[in-house]
């Protein structure tokens, strides 16, 4: 049986939580031993599995955080993940972090050219990686300057901070960005 809630509204701009006060918006979320996070009603009754998506995650990566239950149905929008006490926020900020990993790129060895595709070899935090993309796919600089690469798979790659690559590296990237 699937236990429906009606949706909370989120936090005003004028930082009022919905029971009046002002300050942090408190939820009642946890995680069940089964890993899922749950959403509980105020009187404790119900509960409701939810799912954490970012409505614009390069953007906007602490803004605009929904939380929907298994159809789909947004329970709970959080108009800024600060905005909501340390307990809840630190379950949403692991969900996220789970959900949009992201190797980080910490040097470029090479880029070499293979007909219609481009070779990288790359240094990430997590060890050494190989992977292609194509011609038409150019790494994308994103707004707060850090650079985003998807490769044939659909996988994606951020560079954060640039600038801070080694010379061999920021000189292989420049050659590719638009």
């Amino acid at each position: 049986m699937t236990t429906f809630i009606e949706t909370i509204s989120a936090v005003e701009s004028t930082g009022e939580t919905q029971n009046g006060q002002t300050g942090k918006m408190s939820l009642n979320l946890s995680r069940r031993a089964d890993g899922r996070l749950v959403l509980r009603r105020e009187n404790g009754e119900s509960e409701t599995p939810v799912q954490v998506a970012c409505c614009f995650p390069w953007t906007h990566p602490h803004q605009f955080i929904s939380l929907r239950d298994d159809k789909g149905k947004e329970q709970v929008l959080i108009d800024d993940l600060q905005q909501v006490e340390a307990p809840a926020r630190e379950l949403i900020e692991d969900e996220l972090a789970e959900r949009n990993f992201l190797p980080r790129l910490t040097g470029i060895e090479a880029i070499t050219d293979e007909i219609e595709l481009f070779h990288w070899k790359v240094t990430t935090a997590a060890g050494p990686r190989s992977f292609l993309t194509r011609r038409s796919d150019h790494p994308r600089k994103l707004a707060n300057g850090d650079v985003l690469i998807k490769d044939v798979s659909n996988d994606l790659y951020l560079i954060p901070n640039p600038k801070g690559l080694d010379p061999k590296s920021l000189k292989l990237l420049w050659a590719y960005l638009d």
